[in-house]
């Protein structure tokens, strides 16, 4: 699939991408987050960009592991359940 350029708006500065059509919408989303966030720090009183957008990073990376980790405890939860089900089922079938 062709990719569609596009520009988005981080930190007062445009950037040229080309995304997937089907990820325009998530692309541009993100950006607005990343702005929505910045504003949220420049209100903080926090004036250095860099800094705000290294805060920002951080955020994002702590929140994807809490994801992540929370996702491994529910696949777990899934596989024990799965596991109990197997043994109360398979000695009734299987007799």
């Amino acid at each position: 699939m062709e990719e569609l350029p596009i520009r988005v708006k981080i930190a007062d500065r445009f950037y040229k991408l080309a995304v997937e059509p089907e990820s325009e919408a998530i692309v541009r989303e993100a950006a607005k987050l990343i702005q929505d966030e910045l504003k949220k720090y420049r209100d903080k009183g926090l004036t250095d960009t860099q800094e705000a957008l290294a805060m920002i990073a951080f955020d994002c990376l702590v929140t994807k592991l809490r994801g992540e980790r929370q996702m491994q405890r529910l696949q777990q939860m899934v596989f024990d359940k799965i596991t109990q089900l197997d043994q109360v089922v398979t000695p009734v079938i299987t007799t």
